[in-house]
């Protein structure tokens, strides 16, 4: 179970004014470090609990609906379907399709949805009551995995319970000898475009990572191009989280314990920076007007990260123009539920994901 949390945590933590400004004059402009202190956060103090859910990395919810849908990081798992009302859960599987659409011509097979093994996550409305759902496949049966996609899905809410189509998949790029990279996190634009990070390339180890050296990068595909091209100025210190802004002309990424905010230009520009003192950023998605975030804290890490000191856990908002974060809540470890990984409020429910526990969690805000 360590051993397979630990590559989880691979996987998760890396695999954790200026929107009006023109991007010409951003560019040239000096980043800003945010900071800010947990002690302003509320503190957690009971946690209810969704079970039989196997690492629920991450967290989205169908617009405009009560529903949610978790992916499950571990093997025989796939996609599954929370009904935010009655707490119940289930599998969500998407039928056989007979091709996948014409905009994902170098699709792979599509995989059985015991063959997923799904990290991060990413919904997009289109009207009409369906959603484009983008979700970071690592495919295989157990722990043997054979290949690295971004599946695609077509979600349907206009009946009683949401249904799934399968659309096709993106293939991950592979490297000079020919490795597949292993993506995180996944966000798409309004053109078609889809965005995702790489927490580790293949020659670093989760060594390289907790040691501070850059690891990973964003990684972007074109409808036009179907390949993904990295963005250079991208490179840091285990990718994680990935958004972009309302009107698509910044990216926003986690790696580590900092956020940056990056002109969606190749190469991209940092433009803002943020740097939690008392926590790692992981997943990344908008809330309201904001960016949420919810991660490990490291208090007990001292200079050196490892798994062992990651265990309690923060909520966190981020303003998106200069990047302010705002500590919200923050919660111990306990036995039955740790590795949290991400955070989505319903209402004033907030659910959190874990990327290796099999159950998740929820409280209501204060």
């Amino acid at each position: 179970m360590k051993k397979f949390a630990s590559t989880a945590l691979a996987l998760t933590l890396a695999t954790l004014g200026v929107a009006c400004t023109p991007i010409n004059q951003a560019i040239h402009s000096t980043p800003s470090v945010q900071t800010a202190n947990i002690s302003t956060a509320k503190e957690v103090t009971q946690l209810s609990y969704i079970e039989n859910l196997k690492s629920p990395e991450d967290l989205v919810q169908i617009p405009n609906s009560k529903w949610i849908i978790a992916s499950e990081m571990t093997h025989h798992s796939g996609l599954y379907l929370i009904d935010s009302q009655s707490k119940t859960t289930a599998h969500l599987i998407a039928p056989k399709a007979s091709a996948p659409s014409a905009q994902f011509k170098n699709s792979q097979p599509q995989p059985h949805a015991d063959e997923m093994q799904i990290h991060g996550l990413s919904i997009r409305a289109i009207g009409g009551g369906k959603s484009l759902l983008y979700a970071v496949n690592h495919n295989g049966f157990d722990q043997n995995i054979t290949r690295e996609t971004i599946e695609v899905f077509e979600v349907d809410s206009t009946q009683a319970t949401p249904t799934i189509k399968w659309l096709g998949n993106v293939p991950m790029p592979k490297d000079d000898k020919g490795r597949y990279l292993a993506g995180n996190a996944v966000v798409s634009g309004a053109d078609g475009s889809i965005y995702t990070t790489v927490m580790m390339h293949p020659h670093n180890t989760l060594e390289d990572m907790f040691a501070g050296k850059t690891t990973g990068a964003i990684y972007r595909w074109s409808p036009k191009t179907q390949i993904f091209e990295k963005l250079q100025g991208t490179e840091f210190n285990g990718n994680n989280g990935i958004e972009l802004s309302k009107d698509g002309q910044f990216i926003y990424v986690a790696h580590m314990k900092k956020l940056s905010k990056l002109t969606n230009t190749n190469p991209a520009k940092e433009v803002a920076t943020a740097q939690l003192n008392y926590g790692v950023f992981d997943n990344l998605h908008w809330a309201g007007d904001k960016l949420i975030t919810a991660g490990s804290r490291t208090q007990n890490c001292g200079e050196t990260m490892t798994y062992e000191c990651l265990k309690d856990f923060h909520i966190t908002t981020i303003a998106p123009d200069n990047l302010a974060i705002t500590p919200l809540y923050q919660g111990k470890y306990t036995q039955d539920f740790s590795g949290v990984s991400t955070v989505l409020p319903v209402g004033k429910t907030y659910y959190l994901g874990s990327f290796y526990r099999d159950k998740m969690a929820y409280f209501e805000g204060k």
